[in-house]
């Protein structure tokens, strides 16, 4: 049953990969445009065929899983590097910020390809091979071993501790940031939501609002009040919502559910992931149709739900290649690399509160080229890069094709040591790792997305960290 399965599952991607393609191609010979779209619209056919081969190997030799690490990686991939870009190229949508970088778009592509093809020897560097194997180990078990013995009452006492620990802090930061209780309580609804510059000087508090993830996932798991887990889930979406963290949001609203997919060893049908994309997209949406108001202390209308709105908001999280594209035109043609600057400099002093260190760096250096290779407007309006585009202002094509390799072999990493697993507390651990990549690869902001995870997991590794002193 397991080959026939994986068998299936690889005849239906080829197809698919197949008539992808063809499609495509179709697409170009017919689609009238300038001579930069068009190359980059080859470029990208080319990137769909490296990347999609890749994929392929990766599906006939090990059986592929919606729940690995790869597949869901590759799918953000290429609709940040691939089909966006396509897609806008047929729209006729190339200007950012009054600037048009298409032509940067080509090189930027191929270093796409490289990095990609970097994490995807990173993933498989244990078994790169192209010998079948017999079965998938996330979506199979071949036998059930025991579980490690867990303490569901501890698990649950840990979880409410920091659980309310964490959200007081989470209130108390926008407490002080300008917004009224009422308005904390309820998502916007009502009471007063001004912004206040304070709110700079108190960062630090900001970062425990990661922690609701994983406690509550905790609470979710071990815990036994139904009522409790609904309140304290509408009351964490509440605090995300108003900070406007709309990927946050998902991966809280996501972990749960992929945690019980992959527990009771089952996955998702196509039309059950169908319509959670179609929520999804209209949910990121409206979150960030009136993610601005609910920030300075507006209401929210009826009117922001709309389909059209809602799918453009979705693709301008996409359209953050652009921003890639100028700084592969900038860099390192008319300023230096950054050689780890961001990604290791300014992750370390990131941390300290700007109260103790009052002269610490508004901001990283990284984010300063986004003005100076595209515009002031572009800075100020907070426009990312993804996570390519942090590994290439630091050290260039190589360090993409060395950080990826990295990232594919700590994404793998994860799988082995948590997704493996028969324990619940691995499996909570592996269902927010997993989802932690939809923030990681569109946002590409080592500072951030480091202490993202941490303070995500940190619940949990509260709790090992425990274990490991009572062992001593």
């Amino acid at each position: 049953m397991v080959k026939k399965n994986k068998k299936s599952r690889f005849l239906l991607a080829l197809l698919v990969y197949i008539s992808i393609f063809f499609f495509l191609l179709i697409i170009s010979m017919v689609i009238d445009t300038t001579y930069d779209a068009k190359k980059l619209f080859s470029a990208c056919i080319a990137a769909y065929v490296i990347i999609g081969i890749c994929l392929i190997i990766h599906i006939g030799t090990s059986g592929g899983d919606f729940f690995e690490p790869i597949t869901f990686i590759s799918i953000l991939y290429m609709m940040l590097f691939i089909f966006e870009p396509m897609i806008d190229v047929y729209e006729d949508n190339l200007n950012w910020f009054g600037g048009n970088y298409t032509s940067f778009g080509v090189k930027g592509t191929w270093i796409a390809i490289a990095g990609y093809l970097g994490f995807f020897i990173g993933y498989r560097v244990e078994r790169f091979s192209f010998a079948s194997f017999s079965y998938n180990k996330l979506r199979y078990k071949v036998k059930k071993k025991p579980e490690e013995m867990e303490d569901d009452a501890y698990y649950t006492k840990v979880a409410v501790i920091f659980w309310i620990v964490c959200y007081s802090i989470s209130v108390l930061f926008l407490l002080l940031s300008g917004k009224s209780l009422a308005f904390i309580l309820t998502g916007g609804l009502t009471g007063n939501g001004d912004l206040l510059e304070s709110r700079k000087m108190l960062g630090v508090l900001s970062m425990f609002s990661y922690c609701l993830v994983g406690a509550w996932m905790l609470y979710f798991v071990y815990g036994k009040n139904k009522s409790l887990k609904v309140i304290t889930f509408i009351l964490t979406v509440f605090i995300y919502y108003i900070r406007g963290y709309r990927f946050i949001i998902i991966i809280f609203v996501l972990a749960p559910i992929v945690f019980v997919y992959l527990y009771k060893q089952k996955r998702p049908k196509f039309v059950t992931i169908t319509a959670a994309i179609i929520v999804m997209i209209i949910f990121v949406g409206f979150v960030a149709a009136a993610r601005n108001s609910v920030r300075y202390g507006g209401g929210i209308s009826n009117d922001m739900v709309n389909w059209d709105a809602a799918l453009e908001q979705v693709k301008d999280n996409f359209r953050i290649y652009k921003t890639y594209y100028a700084l592969v035109g900038y860099v390192p043609q008319e300023t230096n690399y950054l050689h780890g600057q961001q990604i290791f400099l300014y992750t370390a002093f990131m941390f300290v509160p700007r109260i103790i260190w009052k002269s610490k760096p508004e901001t990283s250096a990284g984010l300063y080229l986004i003005r100076d290779a595209i515009s002031e407007s572009a800075f100020l309006s907070g426009t990312a890069y993804p996570i390519i585009g942090e590994f290439y202002i630091e050290f260039g094509s190589a360090g993409v094709v060395i950080f990826m390799f990295l990232y594919g072999y700590l994404n793998k990493s994860w799988l082995n040591r948590y997704g493996l697993s028969y324990s619940k507390f691995d499996k909570i651990m592996y269902s927010i790792l997993l989802l932690s990549n939809f923030q990681i690869v569109i946002r590409g902001y080592t500072p951030s997305n480091f202490y993202m995870v941490i303070f995500f997991v940190l619940p949990l590794l509260f709790i090992k960290f425990l274990k490991g002193i009572k062992r001593i």
